[in-house]
């Protein structure tokens, strides 16, 4: 059973996964190599709890209950001790998880389970440093995981059916909805789902069809919306009319053919879009700050939320 968190790296991911499992009435302690990072993330996590009962997704008489769950710690030995799961959320790098792996595994017992927050690597790639692969996975989040409900799990090579059927069923058990992946991809469905659209947006931008913020609207008032409530398998479905997915395919599928031969299929990003891009969120920073946006954001995914649960 898991009962008690801990967290190795505080950053950005890091702090929301906190608040999440202190929201959940779990004990949280978190550590980084840096402690002003640890310092910082935890009172990002706190900062989070607190902006969540203002928005009213979180009983204000749990609130202090949940802030004594976050616990920052000075070394590695304390955030690990006793502890049954790590959600690690270092840097997005092969060796320094590999070296991270290693550290853990000279305090963790044999059942403590290991889990990566990370958005792209094989987790069978970073088994190969430890010595009990068996317990470790990816649980990979959509930010900010205190808020949006999906979790990918990905289980390498020699991952273990059982860690697996135990994470899954303590992110249910909690409100989350986790997926599982049968086998490894880089960037896992989401991000890979996330980076086809995103391609396709700076190839819009870049060949001039339209502005950065009409591009953004096209996507968020559209498609956006059904994505919300639904995937594009059963968005295309509901599409078919009577006939359902083969009325679709059958019908205004065939027209896509015609699309994907116009769409880009760059495999690096050309430097003219990453100017254009860059310049065309200025307009949006005058709006508001990047601290404003994601309160905005925050606050809108909250109703939303709630919108879904009913």
């Amino acid at each position: 059973m898991i009962q008690r968190i801990a967290i190795v790296g505080c950053g950005l991911i890091g702090s929301s996964w906190a608040t999440w499992f202190s929201s959940k009435g779990l004990p949280t302690r978190m550590y980084d190599i840096d402690p002003e990072v640890c310092r910082r993330g935890a009172q990002w996590a706190c900062d989070n709890l607190r902006t969540m009962v203002e928005l009213e997704f979180f009983p204000p008489s749990e609130l202090a209950a949940a802030l004594s769950n976050v616990q920052p710690v000075a070394t590695l030995d304390a955030v690990l001790m006793d502890c049954d799961y790590v959600q690690e959320s270092v840097l997005e790098d092969y060796q320094t998880k590999a070296e991270v792996y290693r550290s853990l595994e000279r305090h963790l017992s044999p059942n403590a389970i290991i889990a990566s927050s990370s958005s792209g690597l094989l987790m069978t790639k970073m088994q190969q440093a430890l010595k009990h692969p068996e317990r470790s996975l990816i649980a990979h989040p959509f930010n900010p995981p205190h808020l949006v409900p999906l979790v990918e799990l990905v289980p390498g090579e020699f991952s273990s059916p059982e860690t697996v059927a135990v994470v899954k069923a303590f992110f249910q058990q909690h409100g989350k909805r986790p997926v599982v992946l049968n086998k490894e991809v880089p960037g896992h469905i989401a991000n890979r789902l996330a980076a086809a659209v995103w391609r396709e947006a700076l190839a819009l931008l870049d060949d001039d069809v339209a502005s950065l913020e009409d591009i953004d609207a096209a996507l968020c008032t559209g498609p956006g919306m059904r994505w919300a409530l639904m995937g594009q398998h059963l968005i295309y479905e509901l599409g078919g009319g009577q006939q359902g997915y083969q009325g679709f395919f059958d019908g205004i599928g065939r027209s896509f053919s015609s699309y994907w031969q116009d769409m880009q299929t760059w495999t690096e990003i050309p430097e003219s879009v990453r100017v254009k891009a860059i310049a065309g969120t200025e307009s949006l920073l005058k709006e508001r700050t990047r601290d404003e946006w994601a309160r905005w954001r925050d606050e809108k995914l909250v109703r939303l939320l709630q919108i879904l649960e009913d």
